[in-house]
């Protein structure tokens, strides 16, 4: 008996499984089963990386958008244009302190005293109602001061 199990043992795979020999049913649900668990993986961090991505570009747009009105404000001056006199308000929307570009953002700015003669403290906040995680709320602020 001994011997019938070594002869068994020695011989190669093909020869056991015959010349036809593949690989049985429960072996490819296996493989299918593996191959669909990693491809489901793949789908749904795909759709996380969509997410991330779409937020990462609202919060540019709105930084952006902060340091366009940033830009437009240095430019002006502090005797004649009420954007730039002290007040306004960054929770709510008070006259010539706020603008909405685009549907969904608003622009507030908030205008206080300067630490020297002729600079004001600007601080604009954009708020986006578009982004999801971050970028919801950018916040900047400056000095800036009358030529």
């Amino acid at each position: 008996m001994s011997r019938t199990w070594q002869s068994l043992a020695r011989r190669s795979w093909r020869d056991r499984i015959g010349e036809g020999g593949g690989f049985t049913l429960v072996e490819v649900l296996i493989c299918t089963l593996i191959l669909t668990t990693g491809m489901l993986s793949i789908a749904a961090l795909l759709g996380v990386t969509t997410q991330m991505h779409l937020g990462a570009r609202e919060a540019a747009r709105a930084t952006r958008l902060a340091e366009e009105k940033i830009d437009e404000l240095m430019k002006r001056n502090f005797n004649t244009d009420a954007s730039v006199a002290e007040g306004g308000s960054l929770t709510d929307n008070e006259a010539n302190y706020f603008e909405e570009p685009a549907d969904g953002i608003t622009v507030r700015w908030e205008v206080a005293a300067g630490p020297v003669t002729d600079t004001r403290v600007l601080t604009v906040r954009v708020e986006s109602l578009r982004a999801q995680q971050f970028g919801r709320q950018v916040e900047l602020s400056t000095i800036i001061r009358q030529w």
